[in-house]
């Protein structure tokens, strides 16, 4: 994952912490992502170590009373933010029993206000039958944030359960503020292959290839090889899209690893659109590679090229002073 797209999902995740609206920290894009990890931590801990001793009674009050009980209590008189602050002191096996009988809105509300950190052992036990309907209501609501926080704690069912209870769209929020990224390339081996086309397209239609491309960099390349083919297969404007959304953003750095991964009739397909034919997005891959050490990944890429976009590749080189002379 690129710098910038690790300061992007950070600034999103603090954000939603902090309950302010997305682009209000927008200031913070140039931290390091370490240093916003670092921060939203303390304040997540800030936040949760405020008034323990009375949350610890509360949690041992409710191993006393009844589940029917005790969830009547806490929709009508606790609410969902008391209760997630409380939820870490409450016996698991307790906790998941009262889960049963609460509404979908309400644990909705309650999944927001957790951190998952502490009740690790409570998400690993709730019923794939709860997951699914609070998975789709948190993507209703476009909590994406909360949902990415989650993934690394739950098993492959209820994993499975979430994603096909999600938008395509949702899926492709979530993945990008995911807090466990190394699950990501488990999580997509879970889903089924026709539901990948869908994703992509997706991308395209609602101007989130950045977060898709963050989705291809996170995976295995036995499994992101394919995907890219799928990618090389578009309508050449849907693959202009995506080279523009990487010109903008500067994310040839995360492309290269994507095409070199691409079948070589796919890679054949991708280079002959006219969209990387040009002199500032040849410099820009170029650069790239040059910059962070990608030539193993451009070369695949400045060989699959025409003639008439190669012929513009020394006026770029000449622009990098110390580049490597390229076999293409």
């Amino acid at each position: 994952m690129s710098a910038v797209l690790q300061t992007q999902a950070e600034v999103l995740k603090l954000e939603r912490l902090l309950g302010l609206a997305p682009g209000e920290l927008e200031f913070l894009d140039q931290v390091p992502a370490a240093e916003l990890r670092g921060l939203r931590e303390k304040a997540t801990d800030l936040l949760f170590d405020t008034g323990a001793p009375l949350l610890a009674r509360l949690g041992a009050a409710a191993k006393l009373l009844p589940s029917p009980l005790v969830a009547t209590v806490a929709e009508r008189a606790f609410g969902p933010l008391l209760c997630a602050r409380a939820a870490g002191s409450v016996d698991p096996g307790k906790a998941i029993d009262v889960a049963k009988r609460l509404s979908p809105d309400f644990l909705a509300d309650a999944t927001v206000e957790l951190d998952p950190r502490r009740v690790a052992a409570i998400i690993a036990g709730v019923p794939t039958s709860l997951v699914e309907p609070v998975a789709r209501e948190l993507g209703r609501r476009g909590e994406h944030v909360t949902m990415g926080r989650f993934l690394g704690f739950v098993p492959d069912a209820s994993i499975g359960a979430a994603m096909g209870a999600l938008s395509d769209e949702a899926m492709l929020r979530t993945a990008f503020v995911l807090e466990h990224k190394e699950a990501l390339d488990h999580a997509v081996g879970l889903l089924p292959p026709e539901r990948l086309p869908g994703v992509l397209r997706c991308a395209a239609e609602n101007d989130l290839w950045p977060e898709a491309l963050d989705l291809l960099d996170q995976l295995s390349e036995e499994r992101r090889g394919p995907i890219a083919d799928q990618v090389a297969a578009m309508e050449e404007e849907v693959v202009a899209g995506l080279v523009a959304a990487v010109l903008e953003a500067d994310l040839w750095s995360v492309l290269l690893p994507v095409v070199r991964t691409m079948s070589p009739d796919s890679r054949m397909r991708l280079a002959s659109m006219t969209c990387f034919h040009s002199e500032e997005v040849l410099r820009g891959i170029v650069t790239a590679a040059f910059a962070d050490g990608l030539w193993l990944d451009l070369v695949p890429l400045l060989r699959a090229l025409p003639p008439d976009a190669i012929r513009l590749l020394p006026g770029v080189l000449r622009d990098l002073p110390g580049a490597p002379d390229l076999p293409v």
